[in-house]
């Protein structure tokens, strides 16, 4: 069966949301699996108001997605309070996956994702399981890393490296859509560690391409 990536998450103090902006949260959660769909079918299911499941056929870009998630939150958060998510990324195979429903569908993929968020605590915000014991020990130490890098994102660099990461474009075309000068922008993704992410990225994306060819 095709391997794919479950994401379980929830939204970090929740309840301290200014209702006025609930909307936007959701808008923006929907809006980054429009925007991701260019890799492939993504599934998303907002429950309990501040927890989500996500579906992703792309197993390949499905760790690209999660931090995406995190960085367009942290971008659209509002003045008054800075958005973050704890979310835990699975991957394996879907046995039963319900058209109607996300968080009613099972499989292996959920089975990992799950186990994985149960493990969070409240210092950490980001983990990965893979059916590979090999990969998830490599894991362990760049994706913790990559957790605080994160976590201490201002909304200006969570901004600049969205963009990035999302389209590849160059820091010129990024400074257009954010109307900054070049060299803000190259600040902004070398202290967001950006070239560090997409180190990362580039090696999970490599590993699992082998393990699903």
């Amino acid at each position: 069966m095709k391997i794919k990536g479950v994401i379980t998450g929830d939204i970090i103090r929740s309840t301290q949301i200014a209702p006025a902006d609930r909307a936007l949260l959701l808008d923006t959660l929907y809006s980054i699996v429009h925007s991701a769909e260019q890799w492939g079918k993504i599934r998303l299911e907002v429950f309990r108001g501040d927890s989500f499941q996500i579906i992703i056929e792309n197993s390949v870009k499905a760790l690209r997605i999660a931090l995406l998630i995190r960085a367009i939150l942290i971008a659209k958060s509002p003045a008054s309070f800075r958005w973050d998510a704890r979310m835990a990324l699975g991957l394996g195979t879907i046995d039963f996956e319900k058209k109607e429903s996300v968080v009613e569908s099972d499989g292996e993929a959920f089975h990992n994702s799950g186990w994985e968020f149960d493990k969070l605590g409240r210092s950490r915000k980001l983990a990965l399981r893979t059916p590979w014991d090999k990969i998830n020990k490599e894991f362990i130490v760049s994706t913790a890393f990559v957790d605080d890098v994160i976590s201490n994102w201002t909304i200006t660099q969570a901004q600049a490296i969205y963009i990035w990461l999302l389209t590849n474009k160059n820091q010129k075309e990024i400074a257009e859509d954010l109307n900054k000068s070049s060299q803000a922008i190259s600040k902004l993704l070398i202290g967001g560690k950006a070239n560090l992410i997409e180190l990362y990225l580039n090696r999970y994306e490599q590993l699992i391409t082998t393990k699903i060819k």
